[in-house]
């Protein structure tokens, strides 16, 4: 997934209303006369419909081109057909609305944020019983993409790609500044101490920067797992966004920033930055273009971000030299880094109870497969599930899809936990917590422990409430 697209990827919305689930449950009957349904043996045929978000006829970016071309692959293969559509205004809203109106889609795209709100709802079909009575074979996806794939014990999607967050090293600013890097960091105050070397003050700006989390993936969510914290129970009932370890990975956050002069100092600097591709005019440059353009020697952040590099590469006439590593340990993580890896990623959901599911599945199969990762992973930077795939030297060799693979594949095998809130009220936890971290980010609250404890409250307050509303969610 592509930098400038990550918003738009991983929308934030208003979680599905449990009302829907009545809705859902009518809308949603045995299948007709003449249909194929699970075990039932038939050949399966016919036209099923999938939805995503973006115009698939003029594709821009990973996205619509994997799609396009898993479409067209799998409608080449005798057997049914995949019509791929994009629904006006935001998808999830439309999958919702579809629903209450009695005309939901067979199957649409869904973000990793997304699994756990579809299947505690009742929308997704859970893949359990499919799996076992087609023996699919789980092990031929990276771990990573298995444990994005489920929620609450049962797997609710399949995997179109996959994401990891890590961190870039930009190893060749290292190396023109005197900075060893045959020892990368691991820790915090080794990640701090490297970037205060690698800072150079230019001006009203800098020639190059350490590190600015904030500008990275997931920053709020991936310092405080790697210095130990869980942000919700494992049981999902109780919210833990004011523990410890999370008030010390934000506060230590914010430092880079502050030393820089705050937020604003840092935005300025980052609007007058030239470069960056798909920016808009006096925007901040992001944190993979700074990376890529040697301008930042360390970015939390997706294997996208080799999209930015190679565009940069490119436009500069530049070979960037880099590593990649795990988020390094804060000092209540884990002693070893190699668990600091977040996963994410792209994935299709059926219909729960659709007529079509065993069409749908078929589909989901050809995805997941060595064939479908393929088209997944051509004329794109994202990455198949398929691990054969994955490393197709048809992928890993060629120059406009291959670079960072070599680096940063072994990392999809371990598989480390979410890279955002894994939770049915995922929607309201985050935005509690994300307004919180951003105010005390900006200088607008006086006591981070204070105001995460609040937020911790309310976000209880939606956790309570799900749990009230759905409490045989999942099951």
């Amino acid at each position: 997934m592509k930098g400038t697209m990550q918003v738009s990827r991983r929308r934030v919305l208003a979680g599905a209303g449990g009302g829907l689930v009545a809705v859902l449950a009518g809308a949603c009957g045995p299948a007709p006369a003449g249909q194929p349904t699970a075990g039932g043996g038939q050949q399966l045929t016919g036209t099923f419909e999938l939805w995503q978000p973006w115009p698939i006829e003029q594709p821009t970016h990973g996205g619509p081109i994997g799609w396009k071309q898993l479409m067209e692959g799998y409608n080449a293969k005798e057997g049914p057909k995949v019509q791929i559509t994009t629904p006006s205004g935001n998808l999830e809203t439309a999958v919702q609305t579809a629903f209450a109106g009695g005309s939901p889609p067979d199957c649409w795209q869904c973000g990793n944020d997304w699994v756990p709100v579809w299947g505690a709802k009742g929308f997704a079909a859970p893949l359990d019983d499919l799996i076992k009575r087609d023996k699919w074979d789980k092990q031929q996806l990276f771990p990573s993409a298995l444990e994005t794939m489920a929620w609450s014990g049962k797997t609710w999607a399949m995997m179109q790609h996959p994401d990891i967050v890590f961190m870039w090293l930009g190893t060749g600013l290292m190396e023109e500044n005197g900075v060893d890097t045959r020892t990368l960091p691991s820790t915090w105050p080794q990640l701090e101490e490297l970037a205060l070397k690698l800072t150079k003050k230019q001006g009203d700006g800098w020639d190059f920067v350490g590190y600015l989390p904030h500008t990275g993936t997931s920053w709020q969510i991936v310092l405080p797992r790697a210095n130990g914290a869980k942000l919700i129970s494992d049981d999902g009932k109780t919210a833990l966004l004011d523990s410890p370890e999370v008030v010390e990975a934000i506060e230590y956050g914010k430092k880079f920033v502050t030393r820089l002069g705050g937020v604003q100092a840092v935005d300025d600097w980052r609007t007058t930055v030239p470069g960056g591709d798909n920016r808009r005019p006096g925007t901040a440059l992001s944190g993979a273009d700074l990376f890529s353009q040697k301008m930042m020697a360390f970015i939390n952040g997706g294997n996208w971000f080799a999209d930015n590099i190679r565009r940069a590469n490119r436009r500069l006439n530049q070979t960037l030299k880099f590593a990649v590593s795990p988020i390094p340990s804060g000092p209540r993580g884990p002693r070893d880094s190699k668990a600091n890896v977040y996963s994410g990623g792209i994935l299709e959901v059926g219909r729960k109870g659709g007529p079509k599911l065993d069409m749908v599945w078929d589909f989901m199969k050809y995805t997941a497969s060595k064939e479908g990762g393929l088209h997944v992973q051509r004329n794109t930077a994202d990455v198949a599930a398929n691990r054969e795939a994955a490393r197709d030297p048809s992928i890993v060799n060629d120059p406009d899809t291959g670079l960072g693979r070599k680096e940063f594949y072994s990392l999809f095998d371990q598989g480390s936990g979410s890279r955002d809130f894994k939770h049915p009220a995922v929607v309201d936890i985050r935005a509690e917590y994300n307004k919180t971290v951003t105010a005390f980010l900006r200088d607008e609250t006086s006591s981070l422990r204070d105001a995460l404890k609040e937020a911790n409250r309310l976000a209880q307050q939606k956790i309570d409430e799900f749990w009230q509303q759905n409490p045989t969610a999942g099951q």
